[in-house]
């Protein structure tokens, strides 16, 4: 081509046009909006599966470290921290009430999401007193015993229980 010479658009062109972007654009914000609470329930449940397998595998993990190590283990809700952590005793003959932060499954704490609520709390059969409640589990195996009731959002509720003489762990909902 000559210097100077002005250039004809060619016959096939390249690319989109900015209208064809823009409904494209427009043709996936809809999607996303009306798809949203789809994918938010769909994340809520992974949350709260997760959350569940957690506190299975800290209950679990809780009983296996008191026969382990001879020790009475306890897991304590924190009402502040919407979460349960474990602890151990520290020196039985010395001080039978004194406890230290024990991590179980690589963590401090086990946090339930927040879409999550606490509705009922039993340790021993008997209804939990409010604020920390604690679940023991002793060297020989055996634990207090406890059932716990979660809530989600819709009200659906989920039942965990550790059994008294097994330490065994069942989730029913």
């Amino acid at each position: 081509m000559p210097r100077g010479a002005i250039r004809q658009p060619s016959e096939s062109r390249q690319g989109f046009t900015l209208i064809e972007l823009l409904i494209v654009m427009m043709i996936i914000a809809i999607a996303f909006f009306a798809l949203r609470p789809t994918f938010g329930g769909a994340i809520r449940g992974v949350s709260e599966r997760n959350a569940l397998r957690q506190l299975v595998g800290l209950f679990a993990s809780a009983r296996a470290e008191a026969v382990a190590r001879g020790k009475l283990v306890r897991v304590v809700f924190a009402p502040e921290e919407h979460a349960f952590l474990a602890e151990i005793q520290a020196e039985p003959e010395i001080d039978r009430s004194a406890f230290y932060e024990l991590r179980l499954l690589g963590k401090d704490m086990v946090r339930l999401p927040d879409h999550l609520s606490l509705e009922r709390l039993e340790v021993g059969g008997a209804a939990a007193a409010p604020g920390r409640m604690h679940v023991y589990f002793y060297p020989d195996g055996h634990t207090d015993g406890l059932t716990l009731v979660l809530a989600d959002a819709a009200g659906r509720d989920t039942r965990l229980e550790v059994s008294p003489a097994t330490g065994r762990v069942r989730i029913d909902g």
